[in-house]
């Protein structure tokens, strides 16, 4: 191991990272480690920063998470649905066409049908295409656009498709025509069964593992110079490097640094992502819905997902309440009203719910993610792969969601940090 590698990011990645080099030390913006599995104390309760389950399927991933989180509650068989305009939808729609009005029901089983029987295998341009190439236009109109425009705040044309897989579940045409004919047991799912942390939050599953390490909470970059192998932080602090593991966004890393070629530069404003307001509403009334978390499809109700906490954990959660912890997007280039959201969320949450948003409420609270979702734009990959080339010629390796702008899972992220430091290693030898 190198005396001097260090690394920027408490998320997973840098975890991972730091467990793989003993003696390094992590620098963190925050005041906490966690990145996006920080679980937030509200109220007496833990809120994620997002609708995280575990749905590993790893072994020896699945056992470290049980270990360090001790109790944890299963789920066999997931519990999901859509709401779309005054319906319940179950999850996924192209699966329960039965639950929708007979005409368009006929009428998105026919093009799912004419999208097959016209398939062809060249692969689509945009994530639009490959959506009217699976399901056909009314689904992709009624359903996808729509919950695009709120999740990814992104022109579905305008996106790729190299972030679908294990995301989004491809068409199945037999399960399709049974789907819109009779009721279908739910297995096809991108996870059916998943963990959570009885107590804790998300987080749970991962607090004892960030005591083996040596996190600097409160340390945001401000400069990099590369060639003389320093970093200075906003609160005067500086260290160096010879090597360097960066986990944070690379349009943040880029900004920061001196003797960057323009180009670089270019490329790395191109980045797009998403900020994620999370509205967390205690309700004083039990059982509102039995799922353990819904997506909201209606273009005029801010929220796209709600988890439903007290579904998931109803022995550690006080009882004859309902938890909701909710997520509402905006772009990066978009500013908000963060009072008015919250304020919408929980009408429109009482709407649909059945509760009194001034009568039923006990308390709403709110965790706002600066940095929540890659965006998969057309172009990007090529972008991070230049800047990724670049930085690595220099001894600064990115690694991770936002080291390489592209989704993972949890246990891809924590893994990612452990190839990374991996990587400082070899190019020490």
């Amino acid at each position: 191991m190198h005396t001097n590698t260090i690394i920027l990011g408490a998320g997973l990645t840098g975890l991972g990272a730091a467990r793989e080099l003993p003696g390094s030390v992590v620098y963190e913006a925050k005041d906490h480690p966690g990145g996006h599995v920080y679980s937030h104390h509200q109220g007496g309760l833990h809120f994620d920063e997002g609708a995280h389950i575990c749905h590993a399927k790893d072994p020896e991933w699945v056992e470290l998470l049980k270990k360090n989180a001790g109790d944890v509650v299963r789920m066999d068989q997931s519990l999901v649905s859509n709401w779309w305009h005054g319906h319940w939808v179950t999850y996924p729609v192209q699966n329960h066409l039965r639950d929708l009005p007979v005409d368009l029901r006929i009428r998105a089983l026919t093009e799912v049908v004419e999208a097959q029987v016209q398939s062809n295998t060249s692969t689509p341009a945009h994530y639009e295409a490959w959506c009217l190439a699976q399901y056909g236009e009314t689904l992709t109109e009624q359903f996808y656009r729509e919950y695009t425009t709120k999740y990814w705040r992104t022109p579905m044309a305008d996106m790729d498709i190299d972030w679908l897989a294990g995301r989004l579940l491809p068409s199945q045409l037999q399960r399709i025509i049974h789907g819109a004919i009779a009721p279908l047991d739910e297995k096809q799912s991108v996870f059916s069964s998943f963990l959570y942390p009885a107590r804790g939050g998300f987080f749970a599953f991962f607090a004892p593992l960030y005591r083996e390490v040596d996190v600097r909470t409160g340390f945001q970059v401000s400069g990099v110079r590369h060639r003389d192998r320093k970093i200075t932080f906003t609160n005067g602090e500086q260290v160096s490097f010879d090597r360097c593991i960066s986990t944070i966004p690379l349009p943040d890393l880029i900004r920061a640094m001196d003797e960057v070629p323009d180009g670089i530069r270019d490329d790395a404003e191109t980045l797009r992502h998403t900020s994620m307001i999370g509205v967390n509403v205690v309700v004083n009334k039990p059982s509102l819905v039995p799922w353990h978390w819904f997506y909201i499809y209606d273009a005029d109700i801010d929220v796209s997902r709600v988890k439903v906490l007290s579904n998931l954990i109803p022995e550690s959660l006080p009882p004859g309440k309902s938890v909701l912890q909710t997520e509402v997007f905006r772009r990066d280039d978009e500013a908000y009203d963060l009072e008015a959201i919250k304020k919408k969320a929980v009408v429109d949450l009482g709407r649909i719910m059945g509760f009194d948003p001034e009568q039923d409420v006990e308390s709403v609270s709110h965790v706002e993610v600066s940095h929540a979702y890659t965006i998969p734009t057309l172009g990007r990959q090529a972008a991070v792969d230049r800047i990724t080339a670049w930085l690595e010629g220099i001894g600064i390796i990115p690694a991770g969601l936002y080291g390489k702008w592209k989704y993972v899972w949890s246990d891809q992220a924590y893994a990612a940090g452990k190839a990374a430091a991996q990587t400082a290693m070899a190019l020490d030898h």
